[in-house]
């Protein structure tokens, strides 16, 4: 999904903000980049990542950015950028592959809704009126449902064949109805 790697650009632009002052981080700076981090993930990911996958984020990116020995004054650079946006995208595929008490990959009202909105969308913009939008979205959703595909398994690119045969499948069904 296009929105996930916007997301992921939220570690690009808190590890950019750090850029000023001394050229160290400290463990203020440490964790008020944490905090930043996680909060611009809750916030702009709009329910895509529960709490404790946005903390998970935030501490595995800063634990790469540590481990490659990147200071914050390195954000001036292009290549860094580029590096801390690729650690922001494999820590959010590691936080929502996890399934901690088999919880974080489940279907719940708030996630459901999310998904919806974001499949509707993405049917609306490919020139689907609004209400077959709508019908397409829930059956999507009910097939994965059905099928056992979880939030997080969505963004393993293994299971894309699953996802465009469920839509191929839910495009079937509203053309057999009309």
């Amino acid at each position: 999904m296009n929105k996930f790697l916007n997301y992921i650009s939220i570690a690009v632009v808190v590890f950019t903000l750090f850029s000023c002052n001394k050229n160290e981080w400290t463990p203020d700076k440490e964790a008020e980049f944490k905090k930043d981090m996680k909060k611009g993930l809750l916030a702009q990911g709009q329910g895509l990542f529960s709490d404790e996958q946005a903390a998970h984020v935030a501490d595995c990116v800063f634990e790469k950015i540590k481990s490659k020995d990147l200071k914050p004054n390195d954000a001036k650079k292009p290549e860094t950028l580029i590096q801390v946006q690729q650690m922001g995208k494999e820590c959010a595929q590691e936080a929502l592959s996890k399934t901690k008490n088999g919880t974080d990959n489940s279907w719940n009202p708030e996630i459901e809704k999310t998904y919806k909105a974001i499949l509707k969308n993405t049917f609306i913009q490919s020139g689907v009126e609004s209400s077959k939008a709508t019908l397409l979205a829930d059956c999507a959703i009910a097939k994965m449902k059905e099928q056992n595909i979880g939030p997080a398994d969505l963004q393993n690119p293994k299971n894309s064949d699953i996802v465009q045969k469920i839509g191929k499948t839910c495009g079937e069904e509203l053309l057999k109805k009309k």
